[in-house]
């Protein structure tokens, strides 16, 4: 790549981390977040599942969010957006992390952390969409999958450093004294770095692509309503695949440390640790999929590993009481093949005029279903059926993603067919 694609990749991806940070933290600390707004619920398990409901709700607002930024981004630019959501995700980072709990303001302390949480559902909903379209407008079709997986890392090394904070503040402080307020610091913390990203995003460029649908005069006017009408097979097929995605951030990285510590009785550092690990290992396998789909092609890199998944499924939890941590990160690891391969992918499915729009009905629209929902529905499928009952959701999420793949429409603009057709394929047609 060029110094500047470069440069631009390491901005965007560098954004991609603090504000995810900000935005995982939240259910990496659901027990203890729990336990300062909901005190009045029967048990550990069931203030750990309130505030997992609390922590749907930033995903339901992310549709909402990415709707309106989108629009902006559609009219006025991607480069507006880019450089302004991160803010937003700092502010409201702060306002968590100072909000009393339950025991000073009452009531009112679970409904101000709705409110903080629904504001920032509404940024993050904005950043990716913009993010993944600025990058990729920028890159071209060649490099594509190589920079949005760079930024997927990017961002999944958001939610390892909240691992990692999570960690550091364990072992610093210890289990009592995190319960009872350390874990407002990653909060804090968070809104630092939110800020640094703003300061390195707020004079980035527009992209060659929407200067010149300006130059040319076809900004669209309503650009969601374009998009409802004339792509409704691409926002299925995004819809589908994104799920997929949403699902394995939810079950194998988000409440996996939830998982492991109640259902297969780990101590949280333990969790924790394979947690790290597993979402360390994901960024590595984001970036070198994401490599393989510009030069193989997406599609067949992408069923390839959701094929994959799926088989390794229930092997993996079966074992995971016994060695939760071996088969688990290599589970995660072949779920990383996937998200690198379709991310390039994804942006290609939609028209210039309506791109940011597409992304984040797809993408948002995903995370708001699939994600929101995510924790609960796998801690409470654990509850009801076991390990077994989890893996059957990895699986019908995978044949979920081979459907999108499937169903995606080849355009030839700006489909990766045309590019890979000269190369040789290691990969099964």
């Amino acid at each position: 790549m060029s110094t500047s694609l470069w440069r631009t990749t390491t901005i965007s991806a560098l954004g991609g981390v603090f504000e995810f940070y900000d935005f995982v933290i939240f259910a990496v600390f659901a027990p203890q977040i729990g336990a300062a707004f909901f005190p009045e619920s029967a048990g550990e398990t069931g203030a750990t599942l309130k505030a997992f409901a609390v922590f749907a709700v930033g995903y339901f607002a992310r549709p909402v969010g990415g709707i309106l930024w989108a629009h902006v981004a559609d009219r006025r630019g991607r480069a507006y957006v880019f450089s302004h959501t991160v803010l937003g995700m700092a502010v409201t980072t702060l306002m968590i992390g100072l909000l009393p709990g339950h025991a000073t303001l009452g009531i009112a302390a679970p409904i101000l952390l709705v409110v903080f949480r629904l504001m920032q559902g509404m940024a993050l909903g904005g950043e990716i969409p913009a993010s993944l379209c600025w990058l990729s407008e920028h890159a071209g079709l060649r490099r594509t999958g190589l920079v949005t997986a760079i930024l997927l890392a990017g961002v999944n090394s958001g939610m390892l450093m909240g691992q990692g904070v999570s960690l550091l503040i364990d072992t610093v402080f210890g289990s009592q004294q995190v319960l009872e307020w350390a874990w407002r610091l990653a909060f804090v913390f968070g809104s630092c770095i939110g800020v640094f990203a703003y300061v390195i995003r707020r004079h980035v460029g527009e992209t060659p692509a929407f200067t010149e649908l300006k130059e040319r005069g076809e900004v669209e006017r309503l650009p969601l309503r374009t998009l409802v009408r004339d792509s409704p097979r691409a926002l299925i097929a995004g819809f589908l695949m994104c799920s997929v995605h949403a699902w394995i951030v939810a079950a194998l990285y988000l409440a996996l440390p939830t998982f492991l510590v109640q259902f297969c009785t780990m101590t949280k550092p333990h969790a924790d640790g394979i947690a790290l690990t597993s979402a360390g290992c994901g960024s590595v396998i984001y970036i070198a999929s994401g490599w393989l789909a510009d030069r193989f092609g997406a599609r067949k890199l992408c069923v390839l590993a959701l094929l994959s998944v799926a088989a390794a499924a229930f092997p993996a939890y079966g074992m995971a009481s016994a060695n939760g941590s071996v088969p688990l990160i290599a589970l995660g690891a072949l779920a990383g093949a996937f998200i690198g391969g379709y991310l390039g992918l994804l942006p290609r499915l939609f028209a210039p005029e309506v791109r940011v729009s597409g992304l984040a009905v797809a993408y948002d629209g995903a995370a708001a279903v699939v994600g929101g929902t995510g924790p609960f529905v796998m801690l409470f499928a654990a509850e009801r059926w076991g390990a077994p009952g989890v893996a059957a959701l990895l699986v019908f999420f995978s044949a979920c993603g081979v459907a999108g793949v499937l169903l995606a429409p080849r355009d030839k603009s700006r489909d990766d067919t045309q590019e890979v057709a000269t190369r040789p394929s290691i990969l099964p047609s």
